[in-house]
């Protein structure tokens, strides 16, 4: 290999400088220079990736950078201009080098910039994102103006982005935009949202296949409320047909009233039942939006996702809100799921969805919405709120919030009866009945998975903020619904970006910290980082010890009076606090890391490591199995269950596949025999089939050659 920094030194023809120009590529966009430059270096393809090598010859400098700006997004990485020489001559440039991103370390200066104490909370130093990475090219100008590769080096010491993150790569983040495009589904069509709605609803006189596979479970819309809802109601069903024709396995269903006339619907995409699969340990079910001139209640079935973000699994437009109408809508909901009840649902404070809730989830935890209920403060207690002074919020926030023992709430909850004269509120007595289904101190030994405090269900139940109000029709309704998750499903691919690409600066030389750092999600990591740093200001004291467990008291040192107890198994590596942090968020508090550190155990138990935390939460989310009936039965129900199953099973081999050009290869040869396999096992079945038609044919010649023999003789 040449190295072309040696060649000049010794021709003692130019100078060094260094550049470092990460700013976004430029690329030339020239119809007739792409063809050139394709027929130029086509006998570089390898594996279907053009590939540098050296001695490559470019007509310019930019057309240097721009091949290898063009190489570097196909292989998943950015890059970056480190340095360049110029001729001592006339001062041009006469080699210029092409880095990998990752190159180098960050400055000390930097590096050391990490704020400390409460400045820590508001800003966060920035992650680290080189990594020392040695991958280059470096051409330098012949004496007849062309460029050629110099030095090469293709091999990196990161990963690499896979192609659904490379637009939040920094060299090709103005090229690969997917805010440009609309709605992927309705895109690939060609054709707009509406103009697609239109063709569909002149081609089908009827919309409303129960399921997602192409079977004959119609259900029709009456005229009576298509005379209320009119265009839009079209709208919406042939947007459903719109979705199911780019993912097979959309899934929607109708309930229609007793004149068959479209009541409510409920719809799913492939995407949201898998994300189910990952993460259906809490479910929120929300039904504060409303939509159309009919206030038609609008309402998400939304999760947490790793990244403590909001993730869709399912939608419902209501007729009403009975406890019927809930009934079929959180059954059918289920059935979507494959019949995989979550472990904690969250709803809003009412009686018709808490009977549902009974009624159809039976396995499942039950709690309110705090959020929910505060919000509906201002109109359940009238004037009597309006008039009371805020004293009133902070005083009620502190006793539902900040009372850590039964006893303590009790009490505080009794001085605020008095103390403003609401006893006779009826609102204020349904909710002390239920206190333990929404008070901070009954719930704490819920997991929540964040989802409790104020701030944070008010941000999972605005996830279509922005986009669906009272004002948004049926017509402006689908593409509002999709361009809401194409930004939902952007914002998760960002957070998966920062979490596989950048590292975070670390605060401590704790070995727990930099474990945390590598399997948690950025997100959660910040989470625990922060509860690590915390703990370093705790003094830790034995009080209780029995052999096999001990009990601690923790406190902080400028907070002696507020102590927290720790248990501990030693043999066992198990933990558990009065505060009950993990319980509740499923990570561990600040006062057992405390407690680790004082007794040796510098790393987290893995049985304190959530999955659904991790980096890896979504890795062979495998889907429920349905009962053996449904899906060994020939009912249509069982069909539609094995199409759900096989259709996801595809979908998820299809997503790992892309990760990169060897995982594409393992990927595709798989389904390829698979699908060998499938077709050979059918081919199978039908001679199986065959033959036991053809026996059973057989038997029963032979048992009518019989009778009639057994005829005959009787006869004779």
């Amino acid at each position: 290999m040449v190295d072309s920094y040696a060649e000049l030194e010794d021709e003692g023809d130019g100078c060094c400088v260094v550049e470092d120009n990460e700013n976004p590529m430029v690329l030339d966009d020239h119809g007739k220079e792409n063809e050139r430059l394709n027929i130029e270096f086509s006998q570089h393809f390898v594996g279907g990736v053009l590939e540098p090598t050296l001695g490559m010859e470019f007509t310019s400098e930019d057309d240097a950078r721009n091949f290898y700006n063009a190489y570097a997004k196909q292989t998943g990485f950015s890059i970056r201009v480190n340095s360049y020489y110029r001729s001592k001559k006339d001062n041009s440039i006469i080699s210029r080098e092409f880095c990998c991103s990752k190159e180098g370390f960050r400055r000390e200066k930097r590096s050391r910039n990490v704020d400390s104490g409460d400045d820590a909370k508001r800003r966060r130093a920035r992650p680290i994102t080189r990594e020392g990475c040695k991958a280059l090219m470096t051409v330098r100008k012949r004496d007849n103006g062309k460029w050629y590769v110099a030095k090469l080096e293709k091999n990196h010491n990161h990963e690499l982005v896979t192609p659904a993150m490379r637009h939040f790569l920094r060299s090709h983040k103005e090229e690969d935009d997917p805010k440009k495009n609309l709605s992927g589904s309705v895109s690939s069509l060609g054709v707009g949202l509406n103009a697609a709605v239109n063709v569909l609803t002149e081609e089908c006189s009827s919309f409303g296949k129960l399921g997602f596979a192409a079977h004959n479970n119609v259900n029709f819309i009456g005229r009576g409320r298509l005379s209320n809802l009119g265009v839009g109601a079209q709208s919406l069903l042939g947007f459903f047909k719109v979705m199911q024709a780019s993912d097979p396995a959309f899934y929607y269903a109708i309930q229609v009233d007793e004149e068959d006339r479209l009541s409510s619907v409920f719809w799913v995409d492939t995407r949201s039942r898998i994300a189910y699969n990952c993460f259906s340990d809490v479910v929120s079910f929300d039904t504060t939006y409303q939509v159309n001139q009919y206030k038609m209640p609008f309402a998400p079935f939304i999760g947490m996702n790793h990244h403590r973000q909001s993730v869709l699994f399912g939608c419902a437009l209501l007729a009403d809100e009975t406890e019927l109408t809930f009934i079929w809508l959180f059954t059918t909901w289920l059935e979507a799921m494959s019949g995989r009840q979550p472990g904690l649902i969250i709803t809003d404070y009412d009686s018709a969805i808490s009977k549902a809730v009974e009624s159809v989830f039976p396995q499942s935890s039950h709690r309110y919405c705090k959020w929910h209920i505060l919000s509906k403060m201002p109109k359940e207690i009238g004037h009597v709120f309006s008039s009371l002074p805020k004293t009133f919020q902070v005083e009620f926030d502190k006793c539902i919030n900040k009372s850590e023992t039964p006893e303590e709430f009790e009490s505080g909850w009794q001085l605020l009866l008095d103390k403003y004269s609401l006893r006779g509120n009826e609102w204020l007595q349904s909710l002390y009945i239920d206190r333990k289904l929404w008070v901070s101190t009954f719930v704490r030994d819920t997991f929540f998975a964040g989802m409790y405090s104020t701030q944070q269900s008010k941000s999972v139940n605005s996830l279509f903020d922005g986009y669906v109000n009272s004002g948004t029709t049926l017509l402006d309704f689908a593409e509002q619904y999709e361009q809401a998750l194409v930004d939902r499903h952007e914002k998760e691919a960002r957070a998966e970006f920062e979490t596989f690409y950048t590292k975070p600066v670390l605060k401590t030389p704790l070995p727990m910290e930099k474990q945390a750092a590598e399997v948690y999600t950025r997100k959660l990591f910040s989470v625990f980082q922060d509860e690590i740093y915390e703990s370093l200001v705790l003094a830790v004291k034995l009080s209780e010890d029995d052999g096999l467990s001990k009990t601690y008291e923790v406190a902080r040192f400028d907070e002696e009076h507020k102590v927290y107890l720790v248990g501990l198994n030693i043999a066992e590596q198990t933990a558990s606090c009065s505060c009950k942090m993990f319980e509740f968020e499923g990570i561990l508090c600040r006062h057992v890391v405390a407690v680790f550190k004082a007794t040796n155990t510098f790393l987290l138990p893995q049985h304190y490591i959530l999955k659904r935390w991790t980096r890896n939460a979504k890795d062979e989310a495998m889907l429920d199995a349905v009962p053996s009936v449904q899906i060994h039965g020939s009912s249509q129900k069982g069909k539609n269950s094995q199409y759900n199953l096989l259709y996801q099973e595809a979908v998820k081999c299809a997503e790992e596949g892309m990760a990169s050009d060897h995982s594409f290869k393992v990927a595709i040869n798989a389904l390829r025999e698979a699908r060998l396999k499938i077709v050979s096992a059918k081919k199978n079945a039908i001679n199986d089939q065959r033959l036991e038609t053809a026996r059973s044919t057989n038997y029963g010649d032979e048992n009518t050659t019989v009778a009639s023999q057994v005829g005959s003789s009787a006869a004779s």
